[in-house]
């Protein structure tokens, strides 16, 4: 009976060993991999205003929600982080797509913060579908690594009436 005992808690032991090296390891993965994220976000943040403004209009044309989440503060990816986990990090639709866009500063206010409009042009296998425009605002942000970053963003898919 004591033998049973025994290898019941050895067994037991060795199972809980293997759980929590495994999550140990998981941990650890996930941190390497938020690490990798965040320093990839660190070198690729846009260094000028204008560059942010051009930055989120080609991650809009790309359909590319992790690039669009990446340019966004703190506020606003709170605000979008359910919308672009729901489409798998893909935004906007195969048909149509954006051609080109046309970026344009509009103002600035006294804390430096700058307005821009986006101007998308959307096409169809058929041509020219309609056209649109966002409006953002990039700020200045200095932790570090002087970056600017989307902290106002008005847009959606549909056309302009």
């Amino acid at each position: 009976m004591l033998k049973k005992y025994l290898f019941g808690a050895a067994v037991a032991i060795i199972l809980l060993v293997m759980a929590v090296a495994a999550y140990r390891y998981i941990h650890h993965q996930n941190w390497l991999e938020e690490r990798r994220i965040e320093l990839l976000e660190t070198a690729l943040a846009p260094k000028t205003a204008e560059s942010a403004a051009y930055a989120w209009a080609e991650a809009i044309k790309t359909r590319n929600g992790a690039w669009q989440y990446a340019l966004m503060s703190e506020e606003l990816r709170q605000q979008y982080l359910e919308q672009f986990e729901d489409s798998n990090w893909v935004t906007g639709f195969s048909s149509p797509w954006v051609e080109k866009y046309q970026v344009t500063p509009e103002s600035e206010d006294e804390q430096g913060n700058v307005m821009f409009k986006v101007k998308f042009d959307w096409y169809t296998s058929a041509g020219y579908a309609y056209s649109n425009t966002g409006t953002l605002t990039a700020s200045k942000f200095d932790n570090g690594t002087e970056k600017w970053l989307i902290t106002y963003l008005d847009f959606d898919y549909d056309p302009d009436e």
